[in-house]
């Protein structure tokens, strides 16, 4: 209700204002950041750099999000028509072995 900023900036400015608070509250600098595949967070924090110029937040992928990208992917790859039925049935029939040995 009192967030006067377009609805696609509440969550970068958020995690931004977290960091940025992060040492005066608990004294430390976070380097790192996991995300979900939003490039606006991690676009963000780097244009305010919390941690000063020196230090740049780094994004690590999630895995959740990386595997979930992945087997929707793969199950699109097998509902693809212009592939043969062989390759599709294939992909389909593997799909859960194929994200484990992700």
């Amino acid at each position: 209700m009192n967030w006067n900023k377009g609805a696609t900036s509440i969550e970068a400015d958020g995690i931004a204002d977290g960091f940025k608070k992060s040492i005066e509250l608990h004294g430390v600098k976070f380097s790192k950041l996991i995300g979900d595949g939003d490039s606006s967070v991690i676009k963000r924090l780097n244009e305010i750099l919390p941690n000063g110029p020196s230090l740049r937040v780094r994004k690590i992928e999630c895995r959740n999000h990386l595997l979930r990208n992945y087997s929707k992917k793969m199950v699109a790859l097998s509902k693809r028509t212009d592939f043969p039925i062989e390759i599709r049935k294939n992909i389909q029939n593997n799909i859960i072995r194929l994200r484990t040995d992700i």
